[in-house]
């Protein structure tokens, strides 16, 4: 009975992360004033953070244009809240196996003449760590857009 009861407990579990409603208020988060959390399933691309943003030498347009054109491009990955045109935008991407949700939030500000700066917040909802899934996810994704300048 007790093994029975357990089978249904997993069960559960497994369906809820599959399941669970996204909360946009509680995701879209401003990569530029977030507060990490002491989780380490995170990765804030920001400066003074785990790396500093990146600057590219594009319009915040054409900038969030192409990062939004990559994001989607990826497996599993929806708008959550936001829109490039808005220069902010949080994605949602499932992992392939179990289909945990991990967010994205991105913002492009401008920097200067036709110069942008890309700060961008990925974190995992569920589990303690993410493997390094979230630091991977962004370094592919900002190394699709080209190179930044150098600063």
């Amino acid at each position: 009975m007790l093994t029975l009861f357990l089978l249904i407990l997993i069960v559960v579990a497994i369906l809820w992360v599959r399941i669970a409603p996204s909360n946009a208020s509680e995701w879209h988060v401003d990569p530029e004033t977030i507060e990490k959390s002491a989780r380490p399933n995170q990765f804030l691309m920001r400066d003074g953070q785990d790396t500093d943003s990146l600057i590219f030498d594009t319009t915040p347009d054409d900038l969030a244009a192409k990062f939004n054109d990559i994001a989607l491009s990826k497996p599993n990955v929806v708008v959550l809240d936001g829109a490039a045109s808005d220069l902010w935008v949080t994605y949602m991407q499932r992992t392939k196996l179990m289909a945990y949700p991990d967010y994205i939030s991105v913002k492009i500000t401008a920097e200067g003449d036709d110069k942008s700066r890309l700060t961008v917040y990925s974190r995992s909802r569920f589990g303690r760590s993410d493997l390094g899934v979230n630091k991977a996810r962004i370094k592919a994704w900002t190394a699709a857009l080209g190179q930044p300048i150098v600063r």
